[in-house]
């Protein structure tokens, strides 16, 4: 019984968590899409604002409502639970199915897809970084980074046909800029985070990395002119069978934005962005740990008064 109670208290706490953080995620992200630095630190911190609900949830939940709850909960106390706390326990129990379902669900219908794409397709000469390309059929979209294990490049006969070697060579280092971010895998995560409110952000992101993969595939006013005649070329080929989940196809997001971006490339612009790199947090990580460490004790006391209160 004592077991059962830590399971639904825990439950209990992450869902409501996870909401919360969910909620105030979804109205407060917008300011950072005006942020003057490059476009890979804004989709980093997009991804990151976008899992932040079910990784902060987690962490609160098995770093503080667990060990409170093993440690000052008495065992020998019988306590009955009330109608809220089952909901609660149902809805954390069906929201993580729900999250589960999602990404098997894209998983099962990028492999059928690429499946599909892959009969009669024969290998291209054109791979670097242990990344196989294939040449597609016609009918398969112009050129995308499929799967998330082994992640290949797929680039259509009509891609091949329609594009110049100088134009291909750069819009295949575009898609090889999404595997090295690991984009499809990032998909994926957030097809495990769902919650009402989030397309917005979730558009958002995914704008912020082809801007960004746009940005390392070009490293100078050439580059940038051939990447946006791929864009403009291949935008006009007929549409073709919607890419699954775990993908990053070439044509994505918005392409005014992209090909405006591209023909006014400049050196020396892109040189001032500035780059938030991942040891910018370490000082605050270091901080806040032992910040945690210091005041435990009291915050595990507080904690279990909330979750005594909550399963009342």
């Amino acid at each position: 019984m004592f077991a059962l109670r830590g399971i639904t208290v825990s439950l209990n706490c992450f869902v409501l968590l996870y909401c919360l953080v969910s909620a105030l995620v979804a109205t407060a992200w917008r300011p950072l899409k005006s942020l003057r630095v490059a476009q890979h630190s804004v989709a980093a911190i997009l991804f990151v604002l976008r899992i932040l609900p079910l990784f902060a949830s987690a962490l609160i939940t098995f770093s503080l409502v667990v060990p409170s709850f093993r440690l000052l909960e008495p065992r020998s106390i019988v306590e009955g639970m009330g109608v809220i706390p089952l909901v609660l326990d149902i809805g954390a129990l069906l929201l993580i199915a729900y999250g589960c379902f999602r990404v098997i669900a894209a998983q099962t219908r990028t492999t059928r897809l690429v499946t599909h794409w892959l009969e009669g397709a024969c290998p291209l000469q054109a791979h670097t970084d242990s990344t196989i390309a294939f040449q597609s059929r016609r009918e398969t979209p112009p050129l995308t980074l499929v799967g998330v294990y082994n992640p290949r490049v797929l680039v259509s006969e009509s891609t091949v046909a329609l594009l110049s070697q100088d134009e291909l060579r750069v819009a295949f280092k575009h898609e090889l800029e999404h595997k090295k971010s690991h984009d499809n895998l990032k998909k994926l995560i957030i097809r495990f985070c769902p919650f009402p409110g989030m397309a917005k952000l979730e558009s958002a992101w995914s704008q912020a990395a082809e801007l960004a993969a746009d940005d390392a595939a070009v490293s100078n006013q050439r580059d940038a002119v051939d990447l946006a005649a791929a864009l403009v070329k291949l935008s006009r080929l007929a549409p073709v069978e919607v890419a699954p989940v775990c993908s990053m196809g070439f044509v994505a997001g918005s392409l005014s934005e992209r090909v405006e971006r591209l023909l006014a490339w400049d050196e020396a612009s892109k040189a001032r962005r500035l780059r938030i790199r991942g040891w910018y947090v370490v000082p605050f990580a270091v901080a806040a740990s032992l910040l945690v460490s210091i005041a435990y004790s009291p915050v595990l006391a507080l904690t279990h008064e909330v979750t005594e209160w909550l399963v009342r």
